[in-house]
This record gives C-alpha cells, structure tokens and sequence, in this order.
C-alpha cells in the first residue's frame, strides 16, 4: 500500500534520525525547518511511543516548558523528566523492565549538567530504552541569547553520555540557534528537513480523491493557501478566480468570502491597494448574503471584511477613509456583541482619527472603548487592547509627558536587560560548581531586585502624571484602574519595548 506524504514525511524523518544516530560522536541534532513543520515534527516524536514502521527504537521525551531564565528551566525539564518516567511505569511493566529508578529533582542542582546527568541515569538504568532522547521544544523563549547558552552548557554536559541524545527544532521564523549552526561544533549535525505543511497538504489532497464538491473546492482552497504564503500575487489571483467561481456555483457565500479575504491579503502585501479594496468591498456582499441566510458565522465574517478595508486604507496611507470603516464595525461588534473586538474597532478608529488631525473625535472614540472595557471582567481586560488604547489616549492629550513615561519604560527595560544578564552570568558561572544552595540563592535575588526595579520605575511613572493636567491624570487613574498597577510599564502592550542598545553605543 502507498504511502500518503505525511507518511512519507514521517520515513524521511526517521531516515534523518538514523543518519545522526550512525555518528557516535554526535549528541545533538539540529533540525532547521519552517514554522509550519512544527507539527510534524511533534508528529514524529509522538509515533516514537508506538510500535510503527517510523519507530526508531529510541525513547523520545518531548520538553515543552517556557524558558524563562536558565535556573528555572533547568529546574522545570527535571521536574519533567521525573514526572514522564511516573507517567510511563505501566508501559515499562508491560515491556518486562522493572520501574524502579529513583530520581528526586529537588535533590539535584537547577543546572543544565543536572539534567543531563538525569538524562544519563535513567538511560543507564534502563538500557532497552535505546537512546534517550531529549526533544527540546519550549513553548516560548524569553532571551534568545539565554536560551542558546543553555543549550551550549546542556551539549557540553552530553558530551559524555554516550545513551543520551539532543534533539532541537530551530524554526525559520525566529531562529535562535544561527550561531550554534554555523560554528561546527564535533557534537552537533544540522540537517534541514523538508517540512512544508502546506506542500504536504497540496500532495496529500493530490494524492486521495477529492470526494464531491468538498473534495474539490478544498484542494482549490489548499492551493491558494499555499500561493498566498509563497506565490506571486498574479499567481494568488487566477486560482482564487477558479476558487469563487467553484464556491459561487454551489452557493457557498461564506466560502466566497474565505477566498476574498485570503486574495486581499495577498494584494496587500503586494501593495495592490485598490485591488485588496476591492476584493474586501466583494467579501462583505458574500459575508452579507451568508448573514441574511442566518449563517452562524455570518455577522463575524462581516466584522472582519470590514476590518480588511479598515487595514487597506490604512497601508494605502488614508486613515480619513479607514476611520468610517472602523466605525462600521464597531456598531456591528455592538450588536453582535464581540466586546473585544468592539474595544478594538473604537480603538482604531481613535487612532485614524488622531491620524487624521481630528483630536476630539479620536478622545472621544478612546473614552467609549473604556467605556465598553469597564463592562468586561478585570482578568479579560489584559487581553484585549486596552492596555495600548489607555497609552494612546495619554500621548494625545500631553504627547511631551506620555513621552516622559515612556522613556520610564524604556530605562526599566534597558535596567531589567541589564540584571537578567547578570544573572544568567552568574548561573552560568555556578554551573560547574552545582551549588544547588547558591543557585537557589541567586534566583532569589533576581526575582527581589526585578520587584525592586520595578517600583522604582512605577514610583517616577506616577510622580511624571501627578504633575500632569488634570484632564491627563483623570485619564491616567481611569486606566489604571481598569488594568490594575502593572498599567502602563509593566502590563504587556501598552508601552512597546525599549529598542536594543546598538553595540558600542548607548540608547537615545
């Protein structure tokens, strides 16, 4: 039987794997693949549990904590670690192998050589496992330059355990391990799997027959995906032209409006102001016809062709034209209702307005959607665009003393940048001496200084509005208690991050 192309994708990592796993002296395994691989990748690790024709024979171990700081990850991939193996004592069983191996995070050092040494001992333990294979996945990286000098310590402390084995997905969006790639370390292989999700998909659609209309218009719809994310507009246009008619044939208005809203997009970033107008003009007559025939979806596909125009006017440099859009969809947001969306339509319309030399309006926009926030629950507050919209309104009413706050901002950036190096410094120096008294010392100390820092700055934040007019302070006491005391230098979104000091240089 033929293999379909995930299947195939699936042989190919193996083969990969098994061409790393011939060196004996490798340790980690860099595979340089495209955001949209992500998946199958975790797809690979996953069928590593399962007796399948993809099986290496090696024990992957998927960790997908956050890395934060050195200390705490480390300690996170132990507390792991131990956790995967409690979780795994039935499968071990079955298999004959007796689960008794003992290991206690909290016994050993918060060190990237601690967790290799555990890494090291559970392979020991249990030679049927194969080697043992570290997948390093983290859900989300707080320091780029913290997290590849973790990852060079956790390959030095594997040089040794000869079981053990590194696997790390380095993605194309935001690459984090360059350095590590090109420095041709002994210890590591790069290799660069082919991992298109959406050329998988297009042979896989390819490959099974498209079952009816479904069938056809999503390999039409699959094709422009794909286009629209490496084709040239041109491209993007005939097939969406072969898509809407397929879907204006069978009466599928909601599907007219997908494909609009995928080819304006396309047209935008081609810079076809006109053209993405056009198609975003055309999506909300579908998306109108899909709500008048009480489709579920209808009014949100509304809300967003509307917010598509809003978008193109804006790149086409008219906020007078994208200010009557966003109104539209606040009214629409309003009644559908969708809060958020509500805050953020109000919001942009203050903004074009602002944009536009129109003060008053945009202030008064600003205070409905504070207005349309007080409604919502503190805790959902923080994740719509209020945070932004609460700054906003400050640099419009005094744009000199929102600026002061915001080079507040930007010093406790710069200040906490500043102690996280430090830190990381010193953990990486304690390393080698696994201090697990010192290094707890250390995280200590980091997390009272950031404390520190912060109501340093927080203190100057508010000293620079007490002093303001009071329509500025009524502002500022508004938002900040909507969005409670970490508004506005410490709540993400409000204040946008300190640009990076040049080297050599210092911040203006």
């Amino acid at each position: 039987m033929a293999l379909n192309p995930v299947e195939r994708k699936l042989v190919e990592l193996l083969q990969l794997w098994e061409s790393f796993r011939a060196e004996p002296g490798k340790r980690l395994l860099l595979w340089q693949a495209p955001d949209n691989g992500k998946r199958l990748i975790e797809c690979f690790c996953e069928v590593q549990r399962h007796a399948s024709p993809y099986a290496s024979g090696d024990t992957f171990i998927v960790f997908d904590a956050a890395f934060e700081q050195s200390i705490g990850y480390s300690r996170a991939l132990k507390q792991a670690l131990a956790g995967h193996y409690a979780a795994s004592h039935e499968d071990l069983e079955r298999e004959g192998l007796k689960a008794d191996w003992r290991f206690e995070p909290e016994e050993q050092p918060d060190t990237a050589s601690a967790f290799v040494q555990g890494l090291a001992a559970l392979a020991t333990h249990h030679p049927a496992l194969g080697h043992l294979v570290a997948v390093l996945l983290p859900s989300a990286v707080a320091n780029d330059e913290a997290w590849a000098a973790w990852v060079a310590r956790v390959l030095e402390a594997a040089g040794p355990a000869k079981a053990v084995r590194l696997l790390v997905p380095d993605f194309s969006q935001a690459p984090r391990l360059t350095a590590l790639a090109e420095a041709q370390h002994p210890l590591v292989q790069v290799q660069q799997p082919p991992l298109d999700a959406w050329s998988i998909a297009q042979e896989t659609f390819a490959q099974e027959p498209a079952v009816g209309a479904p069938g056809v218009f999503r390999s039409l719809l699959t094709a422009l995906f794909a286009l629209a994310e490496k084709g040239t507009a041109d491209q993007v246009l005939l097939k969406a032209r072969d898509a809407l008619a397929f879907a204006h044939k069978q009466g599928w208005a909601d599907q007219e409006v997908a494909v609009r809203l995928v080819t304006a997009g396309a047209m935008l970033k081609d810079q076809r102001f006109d053209a993405a107008l056009n198609h975003y003009q055309h999506a909300r007559t579908s998306a109108e016809a899909a709500r008048a025939a009480q489709h579920p979806a209808g009014g949100q596909l509304v809300l967003q062709t509307w917010f598509g125009e809003a978008a193109a006017h804006l790149a086409a440099g008219q906020p007078e034209h994208a200010a009557p859009c966003y109104r539209e969809a606040a009214q629409l947001a309003a009644a559908l209702p969708n809060p958020p969306m509500l805050i953020e339509a109000l919001r942009m319309a203050s903004f074009c307005h602002a944009r536009a030399g129109e003060p008053e309006d945009a202030l008064a926009l600003g205070r409905q959607a504070l207005a349309v926030g007080e409604r919502l629950k503190p805790e959902a507050r923080p994740m719509t665009t209020l945070p932004l919209l609460g700054f906003e309104l400050l640099k419009l009413v005094e744009p000199e003393r929102a600026a002061e706050i915001e080079a507040v901002k930007h010093g406790l950036d710069r200040e906490q940048a500043q102690h996280y190096v430090n830190t990381e410094e010193r953990a990486a120096a304690l390393e080698t001496a696994g201090d697990p008294v010192a290094l707890k010392q250390l995280e200590r100390q980091h997390a009272e200084q950031e404390g520190l820092l912060v109501q340093q700055a927080r203190q100057r934040a508010d000293e620079v509005a007490a002093d303001g007019t009071p329509a500025f302070m009524a502002l500022f006491v508004q938002a900040r208690t909507l969005l409670g005391a970490d508004w506005p230098l410490v709540l993400p979104g409000a204040i946008a991050k300190a640009p990076p000091v040049p080297a050599g240089g210092t911040a203006a």
